[in-house]
């Protein structure tokens, strides 16, 4: 496995930090966070959110400042969505706090929305400033006329685009902005440092080339339209790395001028001068994860039925309305069950640095305490800062879901020796099971009024009960995972055009092969292990991966230990082998990988639609030609079923990027998964 490109980015993060650190006096800064929320980021800018009626966060403004004074800000502002209401409440209570909001405007004649930070705004003006936000350009020339400050957030991220961005589209915002949010703490290194290289690279001619070209004068937006700064901001909505990531402030003869002024005002004329030195961590995936878990937590504590006519009526195509209808029945479930329901208050609370009642731990049962333990260890490490805390928090995350994964495990297992499952499994022909899956399309089957309607003795309520816990447990933290993955590189071909284009930390071209069968007794396995011979002989970008108990990671072969291994009666001689979804994502993005390859139609083969979906990477199958003659040679499925199967397997090939068939050679499968040697 691969991992030099993390290195070279983590290299150039620590050093840019470095000298950022000391480019100012250190008893000339104001240490801030220029971007973070609470409460008042009750609309949030993806659909799904706002078909399911629910806030960004749950975050009060005190828990904010709290954590702020906590990671060391000694100036305080909150950017909340088009709104600056948390700002003007603390300004009543009398803390000193810079006006801020995070603005969602339009790019009209790209038609692309982007983020604006604003600062130093009177109420009078944040009106014509929402007023204004639809048309980016003249939001912007309001802004340079009244003096208020703004910052490009996330420059790489935008929303409700039609298209993707073009180089044109980065070029006229280099014109018309002159602050730009280039460590963010809720991407990934390589987007932070992508938009670091591109600003350091641009020169004075550039800008007046584009300038000409597009017919457009920058003073009317910036001050100074030569100068580009930077600065930092948590992004933080949950509260929990806020502060963490930031910009200090250079202000000349600070000590004296405290004497006279506030900080908020040094602060807002720190941000007009650009005098702004960036601050955060090195991060991948794992701080969006825990975000995106903690609120999950707060979702399952806080969630309130929306309403099928909200979902129905709403602005959103069916697929949107569908997975708002999916999440909120999960968590309408995930209500419902008590354990549960504490735990997931228990995570939430260790994650704010609320540590457990040891009297909590006395009433649990002995499987859920190393749990608990870690719960404790997580409301620990909120002492700590930086990677420590990320680590500590990600680490103790990890293990949950492993003990999780086995307590379900162990459950499942006796559940279905109670159940009578395995008896009618031993008793059914493969024939039959596949006609069952054909569900009819007669509504009264399903009320019960059918006679026609087969009903089997098996009690579904008692085979559920003491599953839920580990199962939703489980299935939130795959969640967030899966979705800290999709929010970071579901502009992963936006990424890789803006590297190629502007210059700079190209990511490494490696392809993942993912086989649930390897070193056994078939042609899958055979024609695999020539291929590993290839890519070994010619040292080429590409690992296979398996899931096997009996084998050991080799140089390009990766074994995971599977979570559980079964056979089914009607299929006595293969072990369908369980991968640990969360240890293939962390392997997929630790090795590098920007591509999928797949041999096999098991749990690995949905492992691979689970990563391309996830990382917005391209993946191809290798299909086997021969699956539907091992059908209805060896598993004896008739016609109608044999049917059945075609179109199962069709909708699985059809997910995939590429399919191709037959045994390619090394060339051959280089070309076809366009990987460039």
């Amino acid at each position: 496995m691969n991992g030099d490109f993390q290195k070279t980015l983590k290299k150039e993060h620590e050093q840019f930090v470095f000298s950022q650190q000391n480019r100012f006096p250190e008893k000339e800064v104001l240490k801030v966070d220029l971007h973070c929320h609470d409460f008042n980021s009750d609309i949030p800018d993806e659909l799904i959110g706002r078909i399911l009626n629910v806030p960004e966060t749950w975050l009060s403004s005190a828990k904010l400042i709290e954590k702020l004074t906590k990671n060391g800000c000694d100036v305080f502002t909150v950017t909340n969505h088009n709104n600056a209401r948390s700002c003007y409440a603390l300004q009543d209570l009398g803390l000193d706090v810079l006006t801020a909001a995070e603005f969602s405007c339009m790019v009209p004649d790209f038609e692309v929305g982007i983020h604006v930070l604003a600062y130093g705004f009177t109420p009078e003006q944040e009106v014509q400033l929402e007023r204004l936000r639809k048309n980016l350009y003249r939001f912007l020339e309001y802004a340079r006329l009244h003096r208020i400050p703004t910052i490009w957030a996330h420059p790489l991220y935008h929303y409700r685009s039609k298209r993707r961005p073009s180089p044109a589209f980065f070029c006229k915002m280099l014109l018309v902005f002159e602050r730009f949010e280039v460590l963010n703490g809720q991407r990934d290194t390589w987007q932070n440092l992508l938009v670091k290289e591109w600003l350091e690279s641009i020169s004075r001619n550039e800008i007046d080339q584009s300038a000409k070209e597009f017919g457009l004068d920058p003073s009317l937006f910036c001050s100074d339209p030569y100068r580009k700064s930077m600065s930092g901001g948590s992004d933080c909505h949950m509260g929990i790395f806020v502060g963490m990531t930031g910009t200090y402030l250079y202000i000349p003869d600070l000590q004296s001028r405290l004497l006279k002024e506030s900080r908020s005002a040094l602060a807002l004329e720190a941000i007009r001068d650009g005098n702004m030195a960036p601050f955060g961590t090195f991060q991948n995936a794992e701080k969006m994860t825990i975000t995106f878990l903690d609120y999950a937590c707060q979702i399952g504590l806080n969630y309130k039925d929306p309403g099928l006519m909200r979902m129905l009526l709403h602005k959103g195509n069916a697929n949107d309305k569908l997975i708002s209808f999916v999440v909120s029945n999960l968590f309408s479930e995930l209500k419902r069950h008590k354990v549960t329901t504490s735990f997931i208050r228990l995570f939430h609370e260790s994650m704010m640095g609320e540590r457990p009642s040891f009297l909590r731990k006395i009433v649990l049962k002995p499987v859920y305490k190393p749990i608990f333990d870690e719960a404790v260890n997580i409301a620990d490490k909120n002492k700590e800062s930086g990677n420590d805390l990320i680590d500590g928090y990600y680490q103790s995350i990890w293990r949950i879901n492993k003990q999780l994964y086995s307590i379900l495990a162990q459950r499942l297992e006796k559940k279905l020796e109670k159940s009578g499952i395995e008896a009618f499994l031993k008793n059914q022909s493969v024939e039959s099971l596949i006609g069952k899956l054909e569900l009819p399309s007669d509504i009264r089957s399903y009320t019960g009024n059918d006679s026609s309607n087969q009903k089997h003795n098996i009690d579904v309520p008692g085979f559920l009960d003491g599953l839920s816990f580990p199962f939703f447990g489980a299935l939130l933290i795959l969640a967030a995972h899966f979705t800290s993955a999709k929010v970071m590189f579901n502009i992963r071909p936006l990424l890789n055009d803006f590297s190629r284009q502007f210059g700079g930390l190209t990511h490494p071209e490696r392809a993942l092969w993912l086989t649930d069968t390897f070193g056994e007794d078939n042609g899958t396995s055979a024609f695999l292990g020539e291929m590993l011979t290839e890519i070994r002989k010619n040292n080429l970008p590409i690992d296979i991966v398996t899931c096997s108990s009996s084998l050991q990671s080799e140089d390009h072969l990766i074994v995971l230990q599977p979570i559980k291994e079964f056979s089914l009666p009607i299929y006595k001689g293969y072990a369908f082998k369980v991968p640990d979804f969360v240890e293939l994502q962390n392997l997929f993005s630790a090795g590098g990988y920007d591509r999928i390859i797949c041999s096999t139609e098991g749990f690995m083969g949905l492992s691979g639609l689970y990563l391309k979906y996830a990382y917005t990477v391209e993946a191809s199958f290798y299909m086997h030609t021969d699956w539907v003659m091992f059908a209805k040679k060896v598993l004896k499925i008739e016609k109608h079923n044999l049917n059945r199967v075609r179109r199962i397997l069709r909708l699985l090939h059809n997910s995939f990027d590429h399919v191709f068939t037959g045994n390619p050679g090394i060339t051959e499968l280089i070309a076809l998964i366009g990987l460039k040697i």
